[in-house]
Parts: C-alpha cells; structure tokens; sequence
C-alpha cells in the first residue's frame, strides 16, 4: 500500500515515536522510508546570524538525522536521510514528499493545552492540509501499549 514513506523529524521524543510508527509501517508493507529534517532560519534572522552559527544549526540538523536513522535501525529500518533547506519546515516537508512521490508522509504532533483554540502546531497542521498524500500524525497518546 505505501511504497515509500517519509518521516519528518525535529529532533522531540515524538518524532522519535514517529519514526518508530513508520519504521512499523515499512516493515509491513515492505516500503522504502526517508526521513528528513528542516534546517530552517527565518529570513528576518539571516543576515545577522554570524556563519559559524549557521553551521552550527546546520550541524544539529545533521545530528537529529543520525538519531532518527538509528532510531529506524533498532526497528530493522534502513532509512535514508536528508537534510532540506528551503522553506518553511511544513512547506519544505511537503515539497520533497512530491518530489519523493510518497504515499505516506509521517510526523510527530505535539499535543496543546485543552483550552487552546489550536489542537496542532503550524508545521503539523501545514503537513495535514498541504499534503498529496496519506498523512499519520503520532502524538504521545497514540503510543501506549
């Protein structure tokens, strides 16, 4: 059913539990998975942040990639990774599923506060309305045993 899946990380323990959802998912149904990674400064940041900063964002990117993958090899998961830079995390994410042409884009949601009027973050909800896919969401409730 899904021949490839794309998991979109932060570095958060629900992202974790995403790629654990989705390393589930490919072992099932035998699929390639990629998992990427946002690194995104916002444009009004950018020219004042000094390059070794920049490198240094980029290089924590570059580490929450490497736990994620090993993450899906402690599920037997070989997964390939990418780092995007371009783009709004959401907008990004969405534009390498197309590119990817995925059939199941998977990524971590936080949970708010009850009486907050908005249940998903923005990059969570930018996912789930912009997608040309199948969409999983994990939250923290969804993983008990």
């Amino acid at each position: 059913m899904f021949r490839s899946i794309l998991v979109a990380v932060d570095g958060s323990p629900n992202a974790d539990r995403a790629v654990s959802a989705a390393a589930e998912i490919a072992r099932i149904h035998n699929s390639k998975m990629t998992i990427c990674h946002v690194f995104y400064i916002p444009e009004h940041y950018r020219s004042d942040m000094s390059q070794p900063l920049r490198e240094s964002v980029r290089h924590d990117g570059e580490e929450i990639l490497a736990h994620a993958a090993r993450v899906a090899a402690k599920e037997s998961i070989n997964a390939e990774t990418k780092l995007l830079s371009e783009g709004h995390p959401a907008e990004a994410i969405i534009r390498f599923a197309k590119e990817l042409g995925v059939g199941l884009l998977v990524a971590g949601a936080r949970g708010r506060a009850r009486d907050d009027t908005r249940p998903m973050g923005s990059v969570a909800t930018g996912i789930l309305l912009g997608a040309g896919c199948s969409v999983l969401l994990v939250r923290k409730d969804n993983m008990a045993a």
